[in-house]
């Protein structure tokens, strides 16, 4: 098989990726703990509570940060779990400094009413001195709770901002009102802020609450910086099975464990399997041709999940990922029709998992045709590893990524493309 040129098509990508402006998040080590709870008793309902104290996500690239302070509780019947975490400090290069957060979820049960709760709160912000001065808020927290009574579904949302101050350069520092939740406060061709956004959706046999602190948005690059999010969700769907999983067209992660520093090229489309499924329906989410420059262009790409609940302990589920066509290093490497399948059957006693549907149409090395060796992987010794159909096993579900890039420099750089997860476990109930 002729070996690929690319050597410095893969370093070029890769190495664009992870320097993009709006860089990373710099914390002190997550420290998580898990509070002391009773028992976890079951329920009737699915249970779903998340939250985080920051994230970054790009505008016309799909650069992110790893969300800090994060805690979530996946889909579950049981009532009674807790989790927390928290991180000392902060630092969002090019924008600014956030002080200690923490995050807290539950899923609780007293008498006949069952609830998921999720709570954030940082002790404070002050964002980057520019032209006009040093901008400061007070502690941000928010809430989101939904809960199940006798009467039916409630939710409670809830953001608070403690102060807004702007020091001038020069000047005292001068306190400013804190604007109507919803109400942007604007620093023109700099910054937007929007404090307090909510949203509540209900609808039969299901309820969804969040609560989000602040929304930052740096104009020039349209990056934007999510702070204090709460997220709960429950519904009555839930048929003996739970499922969950995403569908992503592509995704990636650098992790230089000497400064904690993580990027992430976010999940581009995703697609998330909802706890209860799509009542057999296929949902999805496309996006038009991405372009990083210089390095990695990616034609249309789709996300899809399917799932149906089908009957006592029957189910089934499937979540897919695609992309039309990647170019690496203008031309080095072209690869067309790139799919990734994880399919997921449950039935009594039996649990069927595999990738059946992953696939690949064409692959090109300036303008070759090229074929997958038999051990799925290429390697370049001390630059890059391609593998090909990657598949992890877990609980009840599969992983299957259709391409996987990855950079052996040291860095920890690591790009999917097309991006597969599914899982079916019996509830709890």
């Amino acid at each position: 098989m002729r070996r690929l040129a690319l050597r410095g098509a893969l370093v070029a990508m890769v190495t664009s990726v992870i320097l993009l402006p709006g860089g990373p998040a710099h914390a002190a080590p997550v420290v998580p703990a898990k509070a002391a709870a009773a028992a976890p008793r079951p329920t009737n309902f699915g249970l779903h509570a998340m939250g985080y104290g920051t994230a970054i996500k790009g505008g016309q690239i799909p650069l992110a940060s790893g969300a800090t302070g994060f805690a979530h509780i996946t889909c579950t019947t049981l009532a009674g779990l807790n989790r927390s975490n928290g991180v000392a400090g902060v630092d969002l290069p090019g924008l600014g400094e956030i002080d200690a957060l923490d995050t807290k979820v539950a899923t609780v049960k007293k008498g006949k009413t069952v609830s998921a709760i999720s709570h954030h709160a940082l002790a404070g912000i002050t964002l980057v001195e520019t032209a006009l001065g040093s901008l400061s808020l007070g502690a941000v927290t928010s809430t989101a709770r939904v809960w199940h009574n006798a009467t039916g579904f409630h939710s409670e949302v809830d953001t608070q901002v403690a102060g807004i101050v702007l020091t001038p350069p020069g000047m005292d520092p001068q306190v400013i009102a804190v604007p109507t939740p919803g109400t942007p406060i604007e620093i023109p061709g700099l910054l937007r802020i929007t404090l307090g956004e909510t949203k509540v959706t209900e609808k039969p046999g299901f309820i969804f609450a969040r609560a989000q602190g602040l929304l930052v948005e740096i104009l020039a690059t349209n990056t934007k910086v999510k702070i204090a999010l709460s997220r709960a969700r429950m519904t009555d769907e839930v048929v003996n099975s739970i499922m969950s999983g995403y569908a992503a067209g592509l995704k990636g992660k650098v992790l230089n464990v000497g400064d904690d520093t993580i990027v992430t090229v976010g999940r581009t489309p995703v697609r998330e399997l909802p706890c209860e499924g799509t009542n057999g329906e296929i949902k999805e989410t496309k996006t038009v041709d991405l372009d990083i420059p210089s390095a990695l262009a990616v034609g249309a790409a789709q996300a899809k999940v399917f799932g149906v609940q089908a009957g006592r302990r029957r189910a089934r589920a499937w979540a897919e990922g695609s992309i039309a066509t990647v170019n690496l290093g203008a031309g080095a490497l072209v690869i067309d029709g790139i799919v990734a399948r994880a399919n997921v059957i449950r039935r009594p006693g039996k649990l069927i998992r595999n990738s059946n549907g992953t696939k690949f149409i064409t692959i090109t090395a300036n303008g070759e045709p090229q074929e997958i060796p038999d051990t799925g992987t290429i390697e370049i010794p001390g630059l890059a590893k391609i593998e090909f159909g990657v598949e992890t096993l877990f609980r009840g579900g599969i992983e299957v990524i259709a391409l996987r890039i990855t950079l052996l420099d040291g860095t920890g750089a690591v790009i999917d493309l097309g991006v597969a997860r599914a899982q079916v476990k019996k509830a709890i109930v």
